[in-house]
C-alpha cells in the first residue's frame, strides 16, 4: 500500500502543519539500513549535513548511490566531499550526470531502502531546505522502488 504525505518549507507552510522537507530527509536517511539513491540537481555547503549524514550510512554499510546533475557545478566544498565519499567507501556510488545528450538532470529525490522517498522541487540548498516556498511529498511503498529503479538507470547511462 502507497502511503503519501505532502511536506514543505517556508513559514507559511510549515505553520499550516506540513513537516519540513529537510527533517524527513535527515529522518529517512537516519534510518536507512540497506541503501540509498539520491537525484540532486544542486547541493551547496549549507547541505553539507546531509553528505554527513550519508557519510554516517556509508559508515555502516549502507549502500549509496548518488547521480549530481554537474559535478563541476557544485560548490568545490561539496565536489571534494563528493569525491572523498567516493573514493573512501566501495559502497559509495557518485555519478556525475554531465548533461547527458545535452540534457539537465533537474529532479531532487531521496530514497531509502527502495520503500521511502521523498521527491520534490526543493534544491539541496539553504534555499531550498529552509528559505523558498517548496513543496514534497514523503512516499511510502511500492512507489519508492519505482523511483529508486529510476535511479538506477539514470545511474547506469553510457
Amino acid at each position: 500500500m502507497t502511503r503519501i504525505e505532502i511536506l514543505g518549507t517556508g513559514p507559511q507552510l510549515i505553520s499550516r502543519g506540513l513537516r519540513g522537507i529537510e527533517p524527513v530527509i535527515e529522518e529517512i536517511v537516519i534510518e536507512a539500513t540497506s541503501e540509498i539513491h539520491v537525484l540532486a540537481y544542486l547541493f551547496t555547503p549549507q547541505a553539507i549535513h546531509l553528505l554527513d549524514l550519508f557519510e554516517e550510512a556509508a559508515e555502516k554499510g549502507v549502500r549509496i548511490t548518488i547521480v549530481v546533475n554537474s559535478l563541476n557545478s557544485q560548490h568545490a566544498v561539496i565536489a571534494n566531499k563528493l569525491k572523498y565519499l567516493a573514493s573512501r567507501y566501495p559502497h559509495f556510488k557518485l555519478v556525475d550526470f554531465k548533461g547527458q545528450k545535452n540534457r539537465q538532470l533537474h529532479a531532487k529525490l531521496v530514497i531509502a531502502d527502495r520503500r521511502r522517498a521523498v521527491v520534490g522541487s526543493a534544491n539541496f540548498t539553504w534555499g531550498g531546505l529552509y528559505a523558498n516556498y517548496e513543496v514534497g511529498l514523503l512516499v511510502e511503498g511500492d512507489i519508492a522502488w519505482k523511483l529508486a529503479e529510476i535511479v538506477d538507470s539514470l545511474a547506469n547511462l553510457p
